[in-house]
């Protein structure tokens, strides 16, 4: 019989046997729908320096719909080159399903409907090439249980 096989780029678990350093909540795991490899590897570094969770990648928010990651999801990341409707629709999904998750989206600088489709889902909009300073300041903020979500936007504070 055949069966589907999601486009899943990789399944990183970042856990460390030595335990936590931040008081980090156990099981939880941030989703992340990219093309290019260099920006996963980038978050995969910083969440084995909080050591916590796993990382989970797509290659397309549709495999992400078809194969929803085991355990909490913490944090949703949008680095896709898809286009503005496609956006939508997907950001509408995820708030639905998680409708608590913090969402963000990586697009390019000056690329406004993107930017408008984000805002209008609720997501963090960070503009490419993400600084890894702001890459640690979002995971550690989110993963550390220190985020704070402004009423049914999932935006951070």
């Amino acid at each position: 019989m055949w069966e589907w096989e999601p486009d899943v780029m990789s399944r990183l678990d970042v856990r460390d046997s030595m335990g936590p350093a931040a008081p980090v909540q156990a099981g939880l795991c941030v989703v992340m729908v990219c093309t290019d490899l260099s920006e996963a590897e980038l978050v995969g570094q910083y969440l084995s320096e909080l050591n916590t969770g796993c990382l989970v990648t797509y290659r397309r928010t549709e495999d992400l719909q078809c194969n929803t990651p085991a355990g909490r999801v913490a944090l949703i990341v949008l680095a896709t080159q898809e286009g503005a409707p496609s956006l939508r629709r997907a950001l509408r999904w995820l708030r639905n399903r998680w409708p608590r998750c913090p969402l963000a989206v990586v697009g390019d600088a000056g690329c406004g409907d993107h930017e408008l489709a984000a805002r209008e889902g609720g997501a963090l909009y960070l503009t490419r090439p993400v600084p890894p300073s702001q890459w640690a300041a979002v995971l550690s903020h989110v993963l550390t249980g220190t985020e704070r979500q402004a009423e049914g936007s999932g935006q951070l504070k």
